[in-house]
């Protein structure tokens, strides 16, 4: 992982009148986030099934993007798919908001539109906050089955220089980051500069032109040959300047074409594709203390996504533009030990150019086909959201119960109100024990806006137990429990389209462990496992028969919960100030992959193979302060064992990723 730790100051803002148990103070390793209450507090006294992953974590661990760093939290399923990472969490596909300081990176195109790889750099990274479970009432709609926020350094953060410099193989992978801070007192500054270039997918690929002149496909004859995807390369500039809390401007700019190969199971015919997808904002706060108890926010963002997408030989253009403004008031009650946050936003959206699919690729590419081509349109539509909210925290003894509303007033669909409401009770100083219960709403995606008849949001409604154990500083563990209920649920499928609105309930457990033997040593598990109960998802599907008309069908397809045990064990040791070791080992159970078997034409169907369970095995090894102070060397290897496995991908079985190496060599000033 090109990062380096750089010289970490950890003092943080207190909310006036809030309890002075929340201050993360300089050189303490306190787990502290802000996306639960819009405040920093404590992740165990957080209202929500919270955690977070430190910059000295996931840079000693060699976890180089957002997804391999959320493969080792509970209820975090990581799929593998020819364009990058599916994430899954706790059975619910494309189902988490992620934020980079607070701002979307998700959009509405599609759902499964996500920066978690190379297009995202942890290298300005701070921390990444966690929340496992709804979270609709403080960040609005999307904020499904749960939120990661991804936050970066400040100049009052890192003071200095820092560079880093990557080769990795296969693929013949390059890269560096320069982060540069400063902290001038009453004003501070911060700028980090990326980029990686390299092979990332090597498959030989057959179809090679297919568009044509736009009415009728390239015959056969002229369709197929050889090729591969290409490099893909990123590059990205992000920082942020402040004067106090006055004024606070931050930004990012990136670009990015990430070229990959896909194959169909069913016609045995690949092709290549890809996708350039830069989310680029700019975002302006500012914070005014009214008195010792109470403060006012106001923020304004500007979002761009400029999405390029190729499919085989013909490109796509379409655009994304967001505008938001928000007003929170916060305020300390009573002693301090309770907390108010309310506040009022408008949000508007501008889509041009949307894609929307009409038909089942591989079988267009068939050579049987000579006359037809996927019907693609592209459509134009704005969306405005008006959003008024608020959450209340009260402690009772050292018990803290909060209860949280928000109404959203939408123009293209119906309103709703989410709520949150639960209780946080310490029984003991070893025992927490906490209760939520909660509920959130998603955004249709493009082509559900654009075709549903009686466009509703897709709703979970969410219960969460957990209790946390901590006799020692060296030993603590939890055990939570959690039962979704989703209902409106609609699946986006490349088969068939859109699937008829339905229902699922699903629930499961969530385990993870910390034992520290030794003052050198740190040993961390996690497991989870969890099932779902509801009908099948019932597709309406086209049969295109060459050349007699078409057929129109319901076929019914099952839920897709990924991987229903996920398993991780980890070690971390520092024998001295000079080496660093973390070895990671992890599991994930048997995933089904769907397909569509036109064995019998009159009788077409959706079936069902299952990739078997796999266990991959990584290490990350550092030596610090290599020949000079600050120069440090890291060598990382991932699928140690170079575990072969297949794993479900878009229209069929792909390979997993091979063993693959990565040296990094970094300095800091």
């Amino acid at each position: 992982m090109a990062l380096g730790a750089g010289r970490i100051a950890g003092a943080s803002e207190q909310l006036p009148g809030s309890d002075d148990t929340f201050l993360m103070f300089v050189g303490e390793d306190i787990e502290v986030l802000t996306i639960a209450s819009r405040r920093e507090e404590s992740a165990s006294r957080a209202p929500a099934v919270a955690g977070v992953v430190t910059r000295k974590e996931f840079i000693e661990s060699g976890r180089d993007t957002l997804s391999k760093v959320l493969e080792t939290v509970p209820g975090f399923f990581m799929a593998e798919r020819e364009w990058g990472t599916k994430p899954y969490l706790r059975g619910t596909p494309d189902s988490t908001l992620f934020l980079y300081d607070t701002v979307p990176l998700t959009s509405d195109f599609t759902k499964s539109l996500n920066s978690l790889d190379h297009d995202l750099s942890l290298a300005p990274v701070k921390r990444i906050e966690i929340i496992r479970g709804p979270g609709s009432v403080l960040w609005g709609p999307d904020a499904f089955a749960g939120i990661v926020n991804v936050v970066p350094l400040t100049g009052k953060d890192f003071a200095g220089v820092e560079t880093g410099v990557l080769y990795g193989a296969p693929g013949d992978e390059a890269g560096f980051y320069t982060n540069l801070g400063c902290d001038g007192g009453l004003w501070d500054g911060f700028l980090s500069i990326s980029g990686r270039r390299g092979d990332e997918d090597d498959t030989t690929f057959d179809v090679i032109r297919f568009w044509g002149d736009g009415r009728f496909p390239v015959r056969p004859s002229q369709r197929y040959g050889e090729d591969q995807p290409g490099t893909a390369r990123y590059l990205e500039a992000s920082g942020n300047a402040s004067i106090g809390d006055l004024i606070v401007i931050s930004g990012r700019v990136a670009d990015s074409h990430n070229p990959y190969a896909m194959k169909s199971m069913e016609k045995n015919l690949s092709w290549g594709e890809s996708l350039d997808d830069p989310m680029n904002y700019v975002k302006l706060e500012s914070k005014l203390d009214i008195d010792r108890k109470s403060l006012l926010r106001a923020t304004l963002l500007q979002t761009w996504l400029n999405a390029e997408t190729r499919v085989i030989d013909r490109e796509y253009a379409s655009r994304e533009s967001t505008s938001f403004a928000e007003l929170t008031y916060d305020r300390a009650v009573g002693s301090g030990k309770n907390q108010f946050t309310g506040g009022l936003s408008y949000r508007e959206k501008r889509i041009k150019d949307a894609i929307i699919w009409e038909g089942y690729l591989p079988k267009f590419l068939d050579p049987d086909n000579r006359f037809l081509l996927p019907v693609i349109t592209q459509e134009d539509y704005a969306t405005r959201l008006w959003s008024v909210f608020g959450q209340y925290s009260h402690r009772i003894g050292s018990a803290d119960v909060w209860l949280g509303l928000r109404y959203d007033d939408h123009d293209a669909y119906k309103d709703h109100i989410s709520y949150n409401t639960g209780a946080s009770w310490p029984l003991s100083d070893e025992w927490i024990f906490k209760l939520i219960v909660g509920n959130a709403y998603r955004t249709p995606f493009a082509k559900q806006l654009l075709e549903g008849d009686d466009v509703d949001l897709e709703r979970i409604t969410s219960v969460n137990l957990q209790a946390a154990w901590e006799p020692l500083k060296q030993v603590n563990a939890k055990i939570g429990g959690f039962f979704n209920r989703i209902d409106n649920h609609i699946m986006e499928d490349t088969y068939a389209g859109l699937s008829q609105p339905n229902h699922q309930d699903i629930y499961g457990v969530e385990l993870e462990g910390r034992l520290s033997p030794h003052a050198t040593l740190d040993i961390y598990a996690n497991l989870t496992l969890m099932n779902n109960a509801g009908p099948e998802e019932t597709f309406s599907y086209v049969q295109i028969q060459f050349p007699d008309p078409d057929t129109f069908m319901d076929l019914n397809y099952p839920y897709d919960i990924g991987a229903k045990t996920l398993f991780n064990l980890t070690g971390a040791w520092r024998p001295n100030e000079k080496f660093t070791a973390y070895v990671r080992a992890g599991y994930a159970s048997e995933r089904d992959l769907v397909y569509l078997d036109e064995t019998d034409p009159d009788n077409p169907a959706f079936r069902s193979f299952s990739a078997s369970g796999f266990w991959t095995l990584d290490l990350n090894g550092t030596i610090h302060d290599v020949g000079y102070p600050g120069l440090d060397l890291e060598l990382a290897v991932d699928n140690v064992a170079n575990t072969r496995y297949e794993t479900p991908g878009t229209y069929g079985l792909m390979e997993g990723p091979p063993a693959s190496a990565r040296i990094t060599l970094r300095k800091t000033w």
